[in-house]
């Protein structure tokens, strides 16, 4: 049985208390959602539903998306670092930032991540784009070989933030390659890693961007 959002406090009037109307956010270009104490979805905004039709999350259009632990779509390599600071954020009240990439095929996406506490221990979650661009020399396209990238299993290792595909069988360290047609049509089943940038970003004090 789907889950049903606590609704006791209706949702406008949690909103108007922290400074914010439902009909600004329904026009906001910014990805919007609004969190419960347990990390379900009690509000998602329509840029959150535009999002889900351009990147083939259909499944997460409102209604459906309603109800969803939020940690239930991160990928699991993911899953702790956004718990923790989900986590932070409304047991602490403290306001929590990051940027993240969500890069398409043909653009790079650099979103930043504002989560802010509301009483009740809610949390206002709002993302905004802060750089779309073409793809440049900075991240080649590598040609689309599936043998260098299928393990004996037929399985493919992508990158959970940047995306990138892991070869196979290097023995000098792992590397990992710019493959776009993979994010559209992966030539077998993808496991879900972190490339060494990325762990780095996420996981070590010692942070950069990512590229």
């Amino acid at each position: 049985m789907p889950h049903k959002p606590d609704l006791e406090v209706p949702l406008e009037v949690r909103l108007a208390a922290a400074g914010f109307r439902v009909k600004d956010l329904e026009a906001d270009n910014a990805i919007i959602y609004l969190l419960q104490p347990d990390l379900r979805i009690i509000y998602c905004n329509k840029a959150w539903d535009r999002f889900a039709e351009q990147n083939g999350g259909l499944g997460l259009i409102r209604p459906a998306s309603l109800g969803t632990r939020i940690l239930d779509v991160i990928p699991e390599p993911l899953k702790s670092y956004y718990e923790n600071g989900l986590t932070q954020a409304k047991e602490k009240g403290r306001r929590w930032e990051h940027d993240y990439e969500c890069s398409s095929p043909e653009f790079y996406r650099l979103f930043h991540m504002r989560v802010l506490p509301l009483a009740d221990s809610y949390l206002f979650v709002e993302n905004s784009l802060r750089v779309e661009r073409l793809h440049g020399l900075d991240r080649p396209a590598m040609p689309v070989d599936a043998v260098f990238y299928l393990n004996e299993h037929g399985i493919l290792t992508m990158c959970s933030h940047c995306r990138r595909t892991r070869r196979i069988g290097m023995a000098e360290g792992p590397v990992w390659d710019w493959v776009p047609s993979f994010l559209v049509d992966p030539p077998g089943r993808v496991s879900h890693g972190l490339c060494p940038n990325c762990r780095a970003y996420f996981y070590q004090e010692v942070r950069r961007r990512p590229d």
